[in-house]
């Protein structure tokens, strides 16, 4: 076997330029194949940061049936045993906690629906960017009367309501203990986070005001989780399992359609992939069939002296494995060094930077991935020594009086 590797490594040598134009055209594929998976992954990484970062987070606990029915009595009992468990967790940067309600909002004569989000205002700047897209006032900052309760509304609301900052919202709707829940608060900002379903509908005030108002005691309706990254939510989650009737949610069950979207893409780059292959594949077969071709009476000489088949299989296979290893080996060197230094200074892709929800990408920062560095380089000379298998082939049953007279 060894002795079979050494002479395939050496045929190599031969033929130098086909053998160096055949390792360039390999380099340059795996170079390609590695790069595109790293840019798009960059790029996938940053609209899962933004998906997950502007209000969702990357984890939450909830009431099982809260994310498909959300009801003002499926709740979290006791958030600040599961906050300070979650707290405890290295890869776990912030935490918070929500109560979230329907009802109705007036100013004067003009009534409006909308949804009224308690928050932790000193938390939730941690675990959402929301709090940066305040346009006027504060977030739950201050009132002008030191009696009122603060509220902010989203622009859309605001508009609706024609309200402007110091002035009076009444909110109604119905507590957890069927009671009317009605209560007058004083308007401390208003927010512009850009996203049309947010601004026309929420409003957001202090977690134990929220907590007071629809008789819910310290539960809540959602513990929102921020980790050190979005890849990592399976680690936190396998670590802390919670008794029924709470779930641990990652980001991909709460935001399924993001997901799902990222996978489409996946699956169309995926086309460009595949094409990159077997143009590199069918490189490597081709510098093999001549190879085969030349050394016809080479072949024949070795089967006329008894050379089993399984070795002349094994050394062409052996002239594909070498140049494949080697010519994607340099190519995933290079694009892995590439893709380290844009990783950390990013790509200017775009002259004006992107904002949502708080938040602003004008770079894309590629990265070096398993599956680009690893799996696909892999498959790439796995493949190229399948399509070795045909000259391979050819060599090992020629006919070696036919083979002998070849000049």
């Amino acid at each position: 076997m060894w002795t079979t590797m050494l002479m395939s490594l050496r045929n190599l040598s031969r033929r130098r330029s086909r053998t160096l134009l055949t390792l360039a055209a390999l380099a340059f594929g795996s170079f390609m194949l590695v790069f595109i998976t790293g840019l798009s992954e960059g790029t996938y990484s940053d609209m899962i940061k933004m998906a997950t970062s502007s209000w969702n987070g990357q984890m939450q606990v909830l009431h099982e049936e809260y994310q498909e029915k959300p009801s003002l009595y499926k709740v979290v009992k006791s958030p600040g045993a599961v906050m300070e468990r979650l707290e405890s967790d290295e890869q776990v940067l912030a935490v918070s906690a929500r109560v979230e309600a329907a009802g109705l909002f007036s100013v004067g004569t003009r009534t409006v629906g909308g949804a009224l989000t308690g928050v932790m205002p000193e938390r939730e700047v941690k675990v959402s960017t929301l709090a940066n897209t305040v346009s006027k006032g504060t977030f739950l900052g201050p009132t002008r009367d030191p009696e009122a309760l603060p509220i902010i509304l989203g622009d859309g609301l605001a508009r609706r309501l024609r309200v402007e900052i110091g002035q009076e919202v009444v909110y109604m709707g119905q507590a957890a203990d069927g009671s009317t829940a009605a209560e007058l608060f004083e308007l401390v900002g208003i927010l512009d986070s850009g996203i049309d379903a947010i601004d026309a509908s929420m409003a957001m005030i202090r977690i134990q005001d929220a907590q007071e108002l629809f008789v819910l005691g310290d539960a809540v309706h959602r513990v929102v989780v921020k980790t050190d990254s979005a890849y990592t939510v399976d680690r936190v989650q396998g670590r802390h399992a919670f008794d029924k009737p709470l779930v641990f949610n990652t980001w991909e069950e709460l935001m399924p359609e993001v997901r799902n979207g990222i996978d489409q893409k996946r699956e169309s780059g995926s086309v460009l992939i595949v094409i990159i292959m077997m143009m590199v594949m069918l490189g490597t077969v081709n510098t093999l069939m001549m190879s085969v071709f030349e050394r016809t009476k080479e072949f024949g000489v070795m089967k006329a002296l008894g050379t089993p088949r399984w070795q002349i299989v094994s050394m062409v296979l052996w002239e594909g494995a070498w140049m494949s290893i080697i010519g994607v080996g340099l190519g995933v060197l290079g694009a892995s060094i590439i893709l380290s230094v844009l990783g950390t200074n990013g790509i200017e892709m775009l002259e004006q930077p992107v904002e949502f929800a708080g938040m602003k990408i004008s770079k894309i920062y590629p990265a070096n991935t398993i599956i680009g560095n690893l799996i696909y380089p892999v498959e790439l000379v796995v493949a190229s020594v399948v399509g070795a298998l045909w000259p391979a082939w050819r060599a090992s049953n020629l006919d070696p009086v036919a083979a002998l007279r070849e000049l």
